[in-house]
């Protein structure tokens, strides 16, 4: 689901945000993560975000992902 240049991104944030958040990275090709990934409506590539019942609070697809979105998106669902 993460492009190369997106997956240290993810590392980072994981580090950052640890205790907070879950941070996963799905390979498109294992498993049902094909049907996970059109169920969030994301291409080959791309990030989502998920409450605690799996429903999306905020996606995007493609290699347009920047840290500073992420993040913004991440302290908007944490409300800090």
């Amino acid at each position: 689901m993460l492009c190369a240049k997106v997956e240290p991104m993810v590392h980072g944030l994981a580090k950052d945000y640890a205790g907070k958040m879950k941070f996963e990275v799905v390979p498109y090709d294992q498993g049902n993560n094909k049907q996970r990934i059109a169920d969030y409506q994301l291409d080959l590539h791309g990030m989502v975000i998920v409450d605690q019942t799996g429903a999306k609070v905020w996606g995007e697809s493609g290699h347009k992902q920047t840290r500073a979105g992420v993040e913004a998106a991440i302290k908007q669902l944490l409300g800090s």
